[in-house]
């Protein structure tokens, strides 16, 4: 099973890939972010010695967990974006993307990353 930090890593990755092709693939870029927020949310259930099989199972543990449960709509909303942009061809500008990253990844990203180093995962 993957550990916090090669989640964590995971994360930084899919967020370093999304702002390499946002102007060029929003569709790939949104997922990316997605994918960048997915591996955040597994970084802290890694660090709970939870390890899910399927994004159901990771929905389930981010609407009951009392740490992860806030973040859950921010979650929802990118995992909702890249369904649409993979398989149902909604067009997204660079400007949505980047109102998605402000509005659904940045809650994500900073909530986690203070859990994680209140816990004493991160430094």
């Amino acid at each position: 099973m993957p550990t916090l930090k090669e989640h964590y890593k995971k994360s930084e990755y899919n967020e370093k890939f999304f702002d390499d092709v946002k102007h060029e693939y929003p569709d790939w870029a949104i997922t990316g972010l997605f994918y960048a927020a997915l591996h955040l949310m597994e970084a802290f259930l890694a660090v709970k010695g939870i390890h899910v099989e399927d994004h159901k199972e990771r929905v389930n543990y981010i609407g009951r967990l009392s740490e992860l449960k806030p973040l859950y709509q921010y979650y929802r909303a990118l995992y909702d974006y890249s369904v649409n942009a993979r398989y149902k061809m909604f067009s997204f500008t660079t400007e949505s993307i980047n109102k998605s990253y402000e509005d659904f990844f940045i809650p994500i990203k900073d909530n986690i990353t203070k859990l994680l180093k209140k816990a004493g995962h991160l430094k």
